[in-house]
């Protein structure tokens, strides 16, 4: 049985139709670079929204960090990574996307690869993107998701991964940042998890084994959130963790909620 979504991100013209995994080859930075002369506070956390032509305007939320891993993501789950970003005010690389796990886009991959251009000041981010047919404009903003001071929350944490049938993982973090856990799609996951300074941003590297759903190797970043930005969680009162991971196989964002 198939069944089909249309992405809400940079992918309107693209079905994801659900089927049993496959991947693509292909980084996890995404390649390209960025130019010009002036300088922009860029790492941290954004938010905004993308449009394309004809459609209504979507809200995205991502994580950046200077010279590293930098991601956005919408509530369908589609990850995408931006090249890595030197702090120019002027943008410009590739920006590779990634289906939710177990999905893939019309013509059976599971990634599309985008141009960026754009401009970032210390208080906005704005571009567009270009490729596959498909032009979308886009503005972010920095915004502060957890009140109080971000923190590595040793214990459980479980939830799911965004846009892919509510499929579950569960994870044991213990105090060094290590964890193991698994997902509902029978991978095995185990790795680590930091924190930049006292920032709110925690570099993730994780590896996901044991089915055709399972991606291998996968590094990116997660930050800490105060409210269930999703709703996967009925909007309840706690503290939440999301992360945006890739590698060559593929990427996905997963939301936990710490019990």
């Amino acid at each position: 049985m198939r069944c089909s979504f249309v992405s809400l991100l940079l992918m309107v013209a693209f079905s994801l139709a659900a089927c049993g995994g496959g991947g693509a080859d292909g980084t996890a930075s995404g390649g390209g670079g960025t130019g010009g002369n002036g300088t922009a506070a860029v790492e941290g956390l954004w938010t905004g929204s993308y449009t394309v032509p004809g459609d209504p305007s979507v809200t995205i939320y991502g994580a950046l960090t200077k010279g590293g891993y930098a991601f956005f993501y919408d509530t369908k789950g589609i990850l995408y990574v931006l090249p890595r970003l030197t702090g120019s005010t002027a943008l410009s690389g590739t920006l590779t996307s990634y289906v939710p796990v177990g999905l893939h886009f019309e013509d059976g991959t599971t990634k599309q690869v985008f141009h960026l251009a754009g401009t970032a000041s210390d208080t906005a981010i704005t571009g567009i993107f270009t490729g596959n047919g498909i032009t979308a404009s886009f503005t972010l903003h920095p915004f502060t998701p957890f009140t109080g001071t971000p923190a590595l929350a040793a214990g459980d944490w479980q939830g799911y991964y965004v846009g892919s049938h509510s499929v579950a993982l569960a994870l044991t973090v213990q105090p060094d940042g290590t964890f193991t856990g698994s997902d509902s799609d029978g991978c095995s996951l185990s790795g680590t998890i930091g924190q930049k300074a006292s920032e709110n941003l925690f570099p993730v590297s994780v590896t996901s084994s044991g089915g055709p759903l399972c991606y291998g190797g996968l590094d990116g970043m997660a930050f800490e959130s105060s409210t269930d930005a999703d709703g996967l969680f009925g909007h309840a009162a706690g503290t939440y963790y999301y992360i945006g991971v890739s590698g060559t196989h593929g990427g996905f964002i997963a939301a936990v909620k710490v019990q």
